[in-house]
């Protein structure tokens, strides 16, 4: 969470309407159908369930505190999708009790470290880590027209790159992985079908479908990018040089807070649901 900034997240209740038009049009879906997708839900029995949800988003001044906006944002987010959401009067331990006590059924908090959604009821906590790893595959599987026995090169094999990674695999990608720390990419071999890639330059040559799990910044040069290039970006600051991006943004998704909060919603709701996702969430995050 200490890359996010108040800057970036901003007036979220004036802007997110504006991109959800620029999402539909590069992917052909809204923010809460690629959500739904990426929990395994129909957008129908997503809208529905959230009939019987009730969000809290609790303010925590653990460490470096609340960014400023950022409860709003999220709660924002959330109020778009159309589940009914409100923050708590209340920071940290009492916020939780509030929360609580006002019947909530889902809650969201974020410190330094980690930034979670817990279902009550179930005793889930989705982070936020697993779902912008999966819903910006789910992202880019739409924006290509489908992932299934394609080349993608996940650039990034940290905590949101490696939960990218099992998303690509369940979409049919053949993927490449690139990691400035090639121990990271061994230790995923034996688990997925994978290509270690040992040179960005090189890899970024070879690929159109990218996945940039990094932060570093930079990394991503105008001589990259072919007119069929498509990528996702969820790391900040993003890695695309500012020519890189003008090149290819209207093939780009990248936001700072959108596609990763609406997907810990619906995994979230999800779990309350059915046991589709059973321990496997509670592991991950």
């Amino acid at each position: 969470m200490t890359r996010l900034s108040s800057e970036l997240i901003s007036g979220m209740n004036e802007i997110i309407a504006a991109y959800e038009l620029e999402l539909v049009q590069k992917s052909g879906l809204t923010l809460r159908q690629i959500a739904a997708r990426t929990a395994g839900l129909s957008e129908e029995i997503l809208c529905e369930a959230f009939r019987y949800e009730c969000v809290a988003v609790i303010p925590v001044t653990a460490g470096q505190g609340v960014i400023k906006g950022f409860t709003q944002a999220v709660e924002g987010i959330i109020e778009h999708l159309g589940c009914p959401c409100f923050i708590t009067a209340n920071s940290d331990a009492a916020g939780l009790a509030e929360s609580i006590e006002k019947g909530a059924t889902i809650v969201f908090m974020a410190d330094d470290n980690r930034f979670i959604a817990i279902n009550l009821s179930h005793k889930c906590v989705v982070a936020n880590d697993l779902a912008t790893g999966w819903s910006y595959a789910y992202a880019l599987d739409a924006c290509a027209g489908g992932l299934n026995g394609r080349d993608v090169l996940l650039i990034g094999a940290g905590r949101v790159g490696k939960h990218a990674l099992c998303a690509l695999h369940r979409l049919g990608a053949k993927v490449g992985v690139f990691d400035i720390d090639g121990s990271k990419v061994q230790t995923l071999i034996d688990k997925f079908k994978i290509k270690q890639e040992e040179n960005l330059p090189d890899a970024l040559d070879r690929y159109t479908l990218l996945f940039d799990a990094s932060p570093a910044p930079d990394i991503i040069h105008p001589e990259h990018i072919k007119p069929e290039t498509i990528i996702a970006a969820c790391g900040i600051p993003i890695g695309l040089s500012d020519k890189a991006r003008n090149l290819v943004e209207e093939r780009l998704i990248h936001d700072p807070l959108q596609l990763g909060t609406a997907a810990m919603l619906a995994i979230a709701v999800c779990y309350g649901l059915h046991n589709k996702c059973g321990g496997q969430i509670g592991r991950i995050a």
